[in-house]
């Protein structure tokens, strides 16, 4: 009974081990003069999974051609966030404060919340509008070139905002806001962290900020493989940073964007790293070509 008792704990416990969530992004963003070099908006998505393949893709499908990044299993690779034609940037982030059985209750049916917002909005402005689409428990960080908002939807299709146009907003893994922050089941070690260093990065830093400036925050590595806003992992097969895109959306002219993205499981440490001048990228969209 004794040895029967002692393998029913140990295989709770590791149950309980494999069922860690692996989701873990970190999203931050500035706006105005006073926090941007040259104006507009800045706002960074860093992509926190298991190791999986990944892509980045222009899609020409709906009003607003959207350029974004998609991960996944090898044919089903879906949208994580990215940039629209019109200067429109949408990053998403998943709700693990909450269990994961009951966020995938909360997606049945799954709104398409990103390639909606995308692909047919132009501004921060309209995509708040679009609460038919805050559906499923996450969080989205939004940017135009005037303003940057955060949205922390909640299960039962409750959500609550955050918006400024003069400063900085940062989100990780777990609710914020008052009418929220009752729906946390259990606030992760690394989402506490990486919030708070994130946080620390931002308000204590040389103002205002570039591109660059924001390309090395999403770089740091202060707190460890596992709790690091660039996080390498202590399993080969745990959540790891998988890619980076941070964007500029100066107040005239096309955004800036960077990318460093791993398109295999197993690229760790080779990525490929790269900038895009938006003009040119979407001038491409427009004539049809693919990119």
């Amino acid at each position: 009974m004794r040895k029967m008792f002692f393998t029913v704990i140990f295989a709770c416990l590791l149950l309980g081990l494999t069922a860690l969530p692996a989701s873990a992004c970190t999203l931050f963003a500035a706006q105005g003069d006073a926090w941007v070099q040259g104006g507009g908006s800045l706002i960074v998505k860093n992509r926190d999974w298991r190791p999986e393949w990944q892509e980045v893709r222009l899609v020409r499908t709906h009003t607003y051609a959207y350029y974004g990044i998609f991960g996944g299993e090898d044919e089903h690779l879906q949208l994580k966030g990215g940039v629209n034609e019109k200067g429109l940037a949408v990053f998403s982030a998943s709700a693990s404060s909450i269990p994961k059985a009951e966020r995938l209750a909360d997606e049945a049916p799954r709104m398409a919340t990103l390639s909606g917002l995308l692909g047919e909005c132009a501004s921060v402005d309209e995509a708040l509008q679009q609460t038919e689409l805050f559906s499923g428990a996450k969080f989205l960080l939004l940017a135009d070139a005037h303003e940057i908002a955060y949205v922390e939807i909640a299960p039962g299709g409750r959500y609550a905002v955050q918006r400024t146009q003069n400063g900085p907003l940062w989100h990780t893994n777990h609710y914020l806001l008052p009418d929220l922050v009752t729906a946390n089941v259990n606030i992760g070690m690394s989402s506490r962290t990486r919030y708070a260093r994130i946080g620390e990065l931002l308000t204590d830093g040389v103002k205002p900020y570039t591109l660059d400036d924001f390309v090395a925050f999403s770089q740091d590595e202060t707190s460890g493989p596992d709790n690091s806003i660039w996080r390498t992992g202590s399993r080969a097969d745990g959540p790891q940073t998988l890619a980076t895109m941070a964007i500029w959306l100066p107040l005239s002219g096309s955004p800036e964007i960077y990318v460093k993205i791993r398109y295999a499981p197993d690229e760790a440490g080779s990525e490929d790293v790269f900038t895009l001048d938006g003009e040119e990228l979407f001038a491409a969209a427009a004539a049809g070509d693919d990119n």
